[in-house]
């Protein structure tokens, strides 16, 4: 008797969160945010450290909106792991809309010796910024990573596709 009830339980739990939001609940678990482009701006400098900032433009693919609770992220440079941190901010994508996730990050310069020596023959270093988002579900938050790859020129700052 004690099982049936269970069982009965958990398909009632199980069509209030999939029969009350419908297909949009539904899809909405199934859509991963996708990338639309990173943008990478010097916030400043001095002898000590580079604050940058990577605004991640964030497309919602699906019918259903989306609500980040927050990110982890790591930025590797030439390779080799640089920063690291995490942020509760949390934005809001809407059905097919897209919306800005900033992504500060500050690098000390002495992590940077050896790379900078590398900057005089080619100008430029390459980056990849690995973020995971936790996306607010009716089923409980889950983990999306994405990655996206590029280039630092170093005079002017400015991000591109590496070649």
């Amino acid at each position: 008797m004690k099982r049936t009830i269970g069982v009965w339980a958990c398909v009632l739990a199980a069509a209030a969160v999939f029969g009350f939001g419908g297909c949009r609940t539904v899809q909405g678990l199934t859509t991963k945010p996708q990338v639309q482009s990173v943008t990478v701006t010097v916030g400043g400098f001095d002898l000590r450290a580079i604050m940058l900032r990577f605004d991640v433009e964030l497309l919602n693919p699906g019918d259903g909106e989306m609500t980040i609770k927050g990110y982890d992220y790591e930025l590797h440079i030439e390779g080799r792991p640089f920063a690291s941190g995490a942020s509760q901010e949390g934005v809001a994508l809407t059905p097919h809309g897209t919306a800005r996730v900033s992504v500060p990050v500050t690098i000390a310069m002495a992590d940077l010796q050896r790379t900078l020596a590398s900057l005089k023959s080619r100008g430029e270093v390459s980056y990849r910024l690995a973020v995971t988002l936790l996306i607010d579900t009716p089923l409980g938050a889950f983990r999306f990573p994405l990655t996206k790859d590029g280039c630092l020129s170093a005079f002017p700052p400015s991000a591109h596709s590496c070649q």
